[in-house]
């Protein structure tokens, strides 16, 4: 899984340390599932797009951007800890903020 982020309004995409400010960025996440079935913490890595990605480009610092997120999987609801479920609480966050976030499943 991975996300695309598009800034909006006043939610923007910064290179950190600069003025350069991106219209969209690529994002891969890396989880660490609790094993009490229920923290999860998502690691963050930014790209320009997914053909730096996959080109093997570094990392991109992002001003705005978290470089960490924590979420709880509700298993009272029948969540379980995955990279989508992941996704989907990280979705919602940079929503909230006011992002434009679109899931991207991986071929």
């Amino acid at each position: 899984m991975a996300l695309e982020i598009s800034k909006n309004g006043d939610a923007k995409l910064t290179i950190q340390g600069s003025s350069i400010e991106l219209d969209s960025a690529y994002a891969r996440i890396e989880l660490a599932a609790a094993a009490n079935g229920v923290n999860m913490q998502m690691g963050m890595y930014y790209y320009e797009n997914a053909a730096a990605f996959e080109a093997g480009s570094k990392v991109l610092k992002i001003s705005e951007m978290k470089p960490l997120y924590n979420a709880t999987a509700d298993i009272a609801q029948g969540e379980t800890q995955t990279i989508l479920l992941a996704s989907e609480k990280v979705k919602a966050d940079l929503e909230s903020a006011g992002y434009n976030v679109t899931i991207v499943e991986l071929g």
